[in-house]
């Protein structure tokens, strides 16, 4: 009897239960209303630095309309921006999706493209290159290179006197800007050029300078791999100085870059 009862009241219970599922009425979402936005232009791919920029190099990307800094170039203010800055130069690298700042772009018709590719307290030096001093053609922009300064004179007197000619490298790991008017390497295997701009330091500048006089100069081409290891060599070359000397009028001086 008491086994029937107990059947009887979780029927019960779970009719009960049944019902209030049954009648339960879901609850209703509200749609969330999306933020406003605006249209601002960024990199549609990867720009290397001192890369003639193409229109589709460029697009328009939504941007929460509360995150536009001043700098941005929204659709709304300049329509056509696509069209006007296609043909510019890239200052510096700009990955895919990142927002274009006028600042990061410069306008060959303006000129000053040059100046716009130099390392803020860097300066930009021609150097007379032919194929047996600049590897064969094969430097090619943006590769560095060693400075090597070579010295011709003569040891010892007399008939048992000789013709010398000494080595020696001058400057480490040096940005090439440009060989002849190119600045970009454009996929090319080979620039023969007859001048290279080397990216330099003040003191630098100083020490190229009296080295032309003082000899002959060769660019030596360095490995890309090379580049994250030649830093600590590069610097511990920088705090030691590099000694060259520089003969004028019979009086000898010495220069020491830091």
């Amino acid at each position: 009897m008491g086994v029937l009862v107990l059947a009887i009241v979780a029927a019960g219970l779970a009719a009960l239960l049944a019902r209030g599922l049954v009648s339960s009425k879901p609850e209703r979402v509200e749609p969330v209303a999306a933020a406003p936005a605006v249209e601002v232009l960024v990199a549609a791919t990867n720009i290397d630095r001192g890369r003639r920029v193409t229109a589709s190099d460029l697009r328009w990307q939504a941007w929460p309309d509360g995150q536009v800094a001043p700098e941005l170039i929204t659709k709304a203010a300049k329509p056509n921006a696509i069209e006007l800055f296609t043909g510019n130069i890239a200052r510096t690298s700009l990955a895919n999706g990142e927002p274009i700042i006028e600042t990061k772009l410069v306008s060959l018709e303006k000129g000053g493209f040059m100046s716009a590719l130099i390392s803020p307290g860097m300066r930009a030096v021609a150097l007379p290159i032919a194929p047996e001093t600049g590897a064969g053609g094969f430097i090619l922009p943006n590769d560095h290179v060693d400075v090597i300064l070579t010295r011709k004179g003569r040891e010892g007197s007399g008939v048992d006197g000789k013709d010398i000619a000494r080595g020696e490298t001058i400057l480490h790991n040096v940005r090439v800007l440009a060989i002849d008017q190119r600045f970009k390497e454009e996929g090319e295997q080979v620039a023969i050029g007859r001048t290279a701009t080397l990216e330099l330091s003040s003191s630098q500048v100083e020490v190229m300078a009296a080295a032309q006089v003082e000899g002959s100069i060769s660019l030596s081409l360095r490995s890309i791999a090379e580049a994250d290891k030649v830093v600590a060599e590069d610097d511990t070359a920088k705090a030691e100085g590099a000694v060259i000397r520089v003969v004028r009028y019979g009086a000898v001086k010495t220069m020491r870059v830091r």
